[in-house]
């Protein structure tokens, strides 16, 4: 299956319950992509090619090339992201922000940089 394909079944294989057997930075991936479909699906694109529901909303395939996927961590643990009023503020936990870090990396055309497996 290719890349592509197989992150834009990812929140639908999560709502399911039919995740495949994936190593522990696609299992980050994965879970990132259910937080993502949940909490930013409502204004932000969340898959490989589909459009943002909030037009000022950036889809999160290109948030990489926006920020390095880095700053996004600690941006989204202290709640100091947003780029309009109507971003809510949430708490996702270290893991929980990792996780749909690690997921917006994934989404990444060149192939992510962030994302590396953890021991």
């Amino acid at each position: 299956m290719s890349r592509y394909l197989r992150l834009a079944a990812m929140p639908i294989a999560a709502a399911l319950g039919t995740l495949p057997a994936v190593s522990h930075a696609d299992d980050r991936a994965l879970r990132g992509s259910a937080i993502a479909a949940e909490r930013c699906g409502k204004c932000h694109a969340v898959g490989v090619t589909d459009a943002s529901p909030h037009k000022i909303t950036p889809p999160l395939r290109d948030l990489g090339t926006r920020f390095p996927v880095e700053m996004l961590v600690e941006a989204l643990a202290s709640g100091s992201i947003g780029g309009h009023d109507e971003m809510p503020q949430f708490d996702l936990g270290r893991d929980g922000v990792e996780a749909l870090v690690a997921y917006i990396d994934s989404l990444t055309p060149a192939g992510p940089h962030y994302l590396k497996p953890k021991p």
